[in-house]
């Protein structure tokens, strides 16, 4: 966010991120906040988000809490005056060169993240989706940024966490992507891109859209189970069964 609209625009209350307020997204912790109409620049440090509430938060609206700084964490000050921006070349300026490209190729590069608000899955998800997509999850790689962590190892194998690591390099992540691409009788490569290229076309890829969200949330959910209930992993029927369930929870609140 850049110039002085971040002293301006509202933390709770205005839109700044996905399609509507944190306030209507986060109805629950909206209503015990003290701080509804404060903005960006007075919340957030860059480091903290400096809420405080009108009493204690359980579990449930504990992990709503920690997207919503997890989404706090995303946001850039600069002190530079806003201007035009041309978005689909580097340099922020129009050229004849970067229209045709527009043109020709739907500027891929720029609407993978926009895409994302068009799925048909649970704001929470379309959110989660959002930070993936820009690598602020926080998988061990980015927590150790914040704080002090002595085991960096991820939940599924021994090797290093992080987000491409959790959610495609992973051997666990790996089968599930080729059994979804089987099940599915469509290419899924294990990688972000593959994913993310069928978002551009939500009409052709609504049903493999669904259920590849639902992979990645699935896979989230059941790590922060891990971490948080202490489970251990037992094989592949863990993960399929939680998936299902997942599904059928999203197909029937579909709009």
């Amino acid at each position: 966010m850049a110039g002085r609209e971040w002293k301006r625009v509202r933390f709770w209350e205005d839109v700044w991120v996905g399609t509507s307020s944190l306030a209507i997204q986060f109805w629950d912790l909206y209503m015990i906040v003290n701080e509804k109409s404060t903005s960006i620049a007075d919340l957030w440090d860059g480091n903290t988000l400096n809420c405080t509430f009108r009493r204690c938060v359980d579990r449930r609206l504990a992990d709503q809490w920690d997207l919503v700084v997890q989404l706090a964490s995303t946001i850039e000050f600069k002190e530079e005056d806003d201007e035009m921006v041309w978005v689909f070349s580097s340099c922020g300026k129009y050229s004849s060169q970067s229209m045709y490209g527009v043109i020709n190729f739907g500027g891929i590069k720029q609407i993978f993240t926009p895409a994302i608000w068009k799925i048909l899955v649970p704001p929470r998800v379309h959110f989660f989706l959002w930070l993936l997509s820009k690598n602020k999850v926080l998988t061990r790689d980015n927590l150790v940024k914040r704080q002090k962590v002595d085991d960096l190892s991820c939940l599924f194998c021994e090797e290093s966490e992080s987000v491409n690591h959790l959610f495609f390099e992973c051997v666990v992540a790996r089968q599930i992507w080729r059994d979804i691409a089987y099940v599915l009788n469509i290419k899924i490569e294990s990688s972000y891109e593959s994913i993310a290229g069928k978002w551009l076309s939500q009409k052709k890829f609504c049903l493999v859209n669904m259920v590849s969200s639902a992979v990645l949330w699935s896979i989230w959910k059941l790590r922060n189970f891990f971490v948080f209930q202490h489970g251990s992993w037992v094989g592949m029927p863990m993960f399929w069964s939680r998936l299902v369930i997942q599904l059928k929870m999203w197909v029937i609140h579909c709009p």
